[in-house]
Parts: structure tokens; C-alpha cells; sequence
């Protein structure tokens, strides 16, 4: 039996790819027949990746296909008409608000993504989100029959040695607080600068602020972040630009607290990432990051940025609390052993095939 999986861009190294790798080795594991069908993918994963457009050869109505939907596609069109029973994997699509000032097109893509939602839930058999935040969008926009799968996070991957040349170039004695992401609005990059601005000047002046991730596409959201920055007079700011896997190990390795200020994730793969590196995340309450966060690390209700200096600063400081931290974040990891979200997968499968 096949059990193939889409989706519009399958990129490398980015939390959805990798995903979607780890749910076709988790089929193949099982017994399926499993490839990834795409309309877009990065040259480096050219050996596990088909065109889209050969799929109609390919599933009969007995088949399964697994939708991976983050953005409005032309693969929906494809998705509703192929005959094959489907599963809807909902990544959850920000707010198309969040990038009025910056980035006119993204806008336009994320209003069309969410209002052609709940067109193709009639020809849905299952939607998963991979938390109980995307699973509620799902239920509003009019899927009958919804579930949560969590990303599969590759903790083995994540133990490979890290890039000796970056790593050392933050080992100079500074506070190292990171954050990971993409420079866009609604990861409120001028949030966690307005929090490192409080700490540095009244707690400690040798610290660094590293973000870190890809900016384009906003580069005048990124240029208005640095004019911030130079107005409250903050120093030791880095933004990396697109990093290697190996320089990003290096990053959580070298770094001494996790900040995350963002107003929108349907999931947040680098709380979690954090938590496996033993690094004391801090991060405010919103969306999907209380339940990504399980019980781990310290979570804020409000965007109070001198109390969450302060308390940024006790952990760093107070033995006592920083272990009790990391002893939450080590428990809220057991949620993402990788044997219990394949047997959740191959469940969901299997609920399907006997349709």
C-alpha cells in the first residue's frame, strides 16, 4: 500500500522538511510504500524528492496521501481532485496582518492560505495539526475529524559535533542569550532586543545578543531592528544571517540563556531544541508555545521587558533556579520520544486505511 506525502516547498533543513523525512522513514519503517512529491525543493535534496505532477500516476483510491499545508498552493487544487483517501497535516499559517509594513506578497499568500482552509476539508478524511493550538483552527475551519501529531524532532542529528571555528567565536567570557528564527514580524525580533537592552544595561554590560536566521525577503524589517538597537544604545548584537547545521549546534551550545518573544508558532521547534541542549528557555505565552513547551523552562504571561531582564538575570545567576529550570525542560522532552509519535502516526494510518 502506498502512503505518499506532498507539499508545495520541501526545503533543507527547516522543521517541516525534516519532518516530512522523518514521517516517510517511520512509513517505509512499517511496511508502506513512501516517496515526497513537491512543486518546489532545494537542489541538495534531489534524491528524495519527486514532481508533483506524477502523483495522479500514482495513488489509486485505496492509497493514502499525507498534505503537508503551511501556505495556499496549487497542490490544493491537486490535493481535492485526486481520488485517494487523504490526511491534512495543518503547520499553521501566521496572520497575514503581521506583514503589512514588510513584505506585501508573503501577506497576500498567508490571507489566501487561511481563507482556503476550510475549502478543502470536504475532501478530508483526517487533519492533524502538529499541536492542540493548530488542531482548534482545523475544528473552526470545518474538519470533521481532527487529531495532533507533534514534529518529530531528530535528537540524534542534533548530538552531531558542532562547527569548532563558530563556536569559538563566542567563547570570550559575554552572556551569550540566543534566539533562532527567521527575521519576520511575527517573531517580534524587536521584543527580545528591547529585553536584552534592560539586561545589558542594568545587569550586565558584558553580554551578547545572537540571533539568528535567515532575513530575506525583510530587509527592512532587519534594517529597522538595527536603528532600534542604535537608539537604546545596545551593543554586542549579532544577527548571523542564514547559518550552516553545524554553525546552529555550535549557537546552542555556546549560548548561555534561550529568549523567545514571538506572538505567533504553531509549534516553536527551537524551544524544543533548547531544552535538548540544556539551555534555560525563557519565552512568552502565546499560541502553540505553552504546549510545545510542556511544562518546561519559564513562560510569561505579559511583555513585561525589565521583569523578564531581571529574571533572565536570576536564572543565569541563582544555581538553585536554573536547575529546577532544566529539570522541567528535561521532563517536557519525554513528549517528543520519537517511538511514541510513530506509533501515533502509524495509528492515525491505520485508522485511515480501514476507511
Amino acid at each position: 500500500m502506498k502512503v505518499h506525502q506532498m507539499l508545495p516547498t520541501f526545503s533543507y533543513g527547516d522543521a517541516i522538511g525534516n519532518h516530512t523525512l522523518a514521517i516517510r522513514d517511520a512509513l517505509r519503517k512499517a511496511g508502506y510504500t513512501s516517496e515526497i512529491f513537491a512543486y518546489n525543493h532545494d537542489p541538495r535534496l534531489a534524491g528524495q524528492v519527486r514532481y508533483f505532477a506524477e502523483l495522479e500516476e500514482e495513488m489509486g483510491p485505496d492509497d493514502i496521501l499525507i498534505y503537508h499545508y503551511s501556505l495556499s498552493s496549487p497542490l490544493s487544487l491537486l490535493y481535492m481532485e485526486l481520488k485517494s483517501k487523504k490526511i491534512l497535516i495543518y503547520h499553521n499559517i501566521t496572520p497575514h496582518h503581521f506583514f503589512y509594513d514588510t513584505n506585501l506578497a508573503l501577506a497576500k499568500e498567508c490571507y489566501m492560505g487561511r481563507r482556503f482552509l476550510p475549502e478543502l476539508a470536504p475532501h478530508t478524511h483526517l487533519a492533524l495539526g502538529d499541536s492542540s493550538y493548530n488542531e482548534e483552527e482545523l475544528k473552526e475551519a470545518g474538519f470533521k475529524k481532527t487529531g495532533v501529531l507533534p514534529i518529530m524532532i531528530d535528537f540524534e542529528r542534533l548530538s552531531s559535533p558542532p562547527s569548532p571555528s563558530f563556536s569559538s567565536a563566542f567563547k570570550d567570557g559575554k552572556k551569550n542569550f540566543l534566539f533562532v528564527g527567521r527575521v519576520i514580524n511575527n517573531k517580534k525580533f524587536e521584543d527580545l532586543i528591547k529585553v536584552f537592552h534592560y539586561y545589558q544595561r542594568y545587569f550586565n554590560p558584558g553580554s551578547r545578543l545572537i540571533l539568528a536566521g535567515n532575513y530575506s525577503g525583510f530587509e527592512r524589517y532587519y534594517m529597522a531592528l538595527w536603528e532600534l538597537a542604535g537608539r537604546l544604545g545596545v551593543k554586542n548584537l549579532v544577527f548571523t544571517g542564514h547559518v550552516s547545521f553545524r554553525e546552529l549546534l555550535s549557537l546552542y551550545r555556546t549560548a548561555d540563556l534561550f529568549l523567545c518573544m514571538s506572538e505567533h508558532e504553531g509549534f516553536c521547534v527551537p524551544l524544543v531544541e533548547a531544552f535538548f541542549f540544556n539551555l534555560p528557555a525563557l519565552a512568552y505565552r502565546c499560541c502553540a508555545v505553552e504546549e510545545t513547551a510542556n511544562g518546561g523552562g519559564i513562560l510569561f504571561e505579559k511583555k513585561d521587558f525589565p521583569l523578564i531582564a531581571a529574571t533572565a538575570h536570576q536564572v543565569l545567576t541563582d544555581r538553585d533556579l536554573r536547575e529546577r529550570v532544566l529539570e522541567s525542560q528535561k521532563r517536557a522532552l519525554k513528549r517528543y520520544e520519537r517511538k511514541a509519535i510513530e506509533a501515533t502516526l502509524l495509528n492515525f494510518v491505520k485508522e485511515v486505511e480501514e476507511l
